[in-house]
């Protein structure tokens, strides 16, 4: 009987040597490369979500032992990928019946936007506001989709995303100063497209594990 606490506790070995690339032979004779190998530091984030997975009870014990074996085996970033899509997604995952057809839109001429919690973002979400702060917490969102597009503009006022560890968060477009504080995505993650631009703000992409900065607090002198 496996026990979930002291899964915790296993690593795997990082002594094995690095090399640049894996090349596989084909049936007709012809060398073809395989993908990028993969590190023994990335094997042992993907063992760590599987751990967090079987803790949680989303992964059963015959379910564990497989994937557990399928990550030690796996020699490719490719491969890894693979095996992380295969088990439960690490977000939540909007019902195919509830999914959007057409781009979501949320707009206001003057005011903070604060998207946390169950909320769900389309294919492509498109966010934007006159003046005021943008906040968007993809946390605990639904997802429409593994690959999505979020646009944000705000005139003035500040942009937040906060993702959770291990999301591909690609920054395709901004216009303001950006501040990221993101660990290296997961290969076989959620990816989301962001293209964040700010008239007069900064721009903030950080993990949800990421402590927010502390407000400064004015006491008045007697």
């Amino acid at each position: 009987m496996l026990d979930r606490r002291s899964c915790s506790t296993a690593r795997v070995g990082t002594h094995r040597k690095q090399i640049d690339s894996v090349v596989v032979v084909t049936s007709d004779g012809l060398p073809v490369e395989a993908g990028p190998p993969i590190s023994e530091d990335l094997r042992q984030r993907g063992i760590n979500v599987l751990q967090g997975l079987f803790a949680s009870g989303k992964v059963d014990e015959d379910g564990f032992r497989h994937s557990l074996d399928g990550l030690l085996r796996v020699s490719t970033e490719d491969e890894f990928a693979s095996m992380m899509r295969s088990l439960p997604p690490p977000v939540a995952l909007t019902p195919p019946a509830r999914r959007r057809q057409e781009p979501l839109e949320i707009a206001t001429s003057m005011g903070e936007i604060h998207l946390d919690g169950r909320w769900q973002i389309g294919h492509q979400t498109k966010i934007e506001t006159g003046m005021g702060a943008v906040i968007v917490d993809l946390t605990e969102a639904e997802f429409d989709d593994w690959d999505v597009e979020i646009i944000v503009h705000t005139k003035m006022g500040a942009i937040t995303v906060i993702s959770p560890p291990g999301l591909d968060i690609r920054l395709l477009g901004r216009n303001g100063p950006v501040i990221t504080s993101l660990e290296p995505p997961i290969p076989g993650f959620p990816v989301v497209r962001l293209s964040a631009t700010s008239d007069m703000g900064t721009i903030r992409v950080v993990n949800s594990t990421e402590q927010p900065p502390k407000r400064k607090r004015w006491r008045r002198r007697s």
